[in-house]
């Protein structure tokens, strides 16, 4: 893995999850690295070490130690531009910081479960590229 490879990470604490989506988003984009944590406090603490390498981040909602949301408002914290993807299958539509997130863009977009893996490979191609002309522009 090169350094200027972008890092994609997954973080769910039910280890079956954590490898379908992995599988699934490795065999889904090219030049991307794929990384899968099932402690939410481990994967902050990569993501605080690597963060300028971090293209997107995909979290459960529900998760012990800290939460989805808690995740990645730090993530957001640290690097403004990494893209964020909420995966609940709780209902949270009506959660009120959960609103307030996807207002102030800390949350990108939420996938409910259950999700095909095309939806949720087509979901992470479609942040990626966000992710990727947004840093094209700031280039400029």
């Amino acid at each position: 893995m090169s350094i200027s490879t972008k890092i994609v990470s997954i973080v769910d604490d039910e280890l079956d999850i954590t490898e379908l989506f992995h599988d699934a988003v490795c065999d889904s984009i090219d030049g991307v690295s794929v990384v899968s944590f099932n402690d939410p406090v481990i994967a902050l603490e990569q993501f605080t070490q690597n963060k300028e390498r971090y293209a997107l981040v995909i979290s459960d909602f529900r998760m012990p130690n800290l939460t989805g949301l808690e995740l990645l408002k730090k993530v957001k914290k640290f690097k403004s531009n990494v893209r964020t993807i909420l995966v609940s299958d709780y209902e949270v539509e009506y959660n009120a910081v959960f609103q307030r997130y996807m207002q102030e863009c800390i949350i990108d977009s939420f996938i409910e479960k259950p999700v095909t893996i095309n939806q949720l490979c087509q979901r992470v191609r479609d942040e990626f590229q966000v992710y990727q002309l947004a840093t094209a522009s700031l280039l400029k």
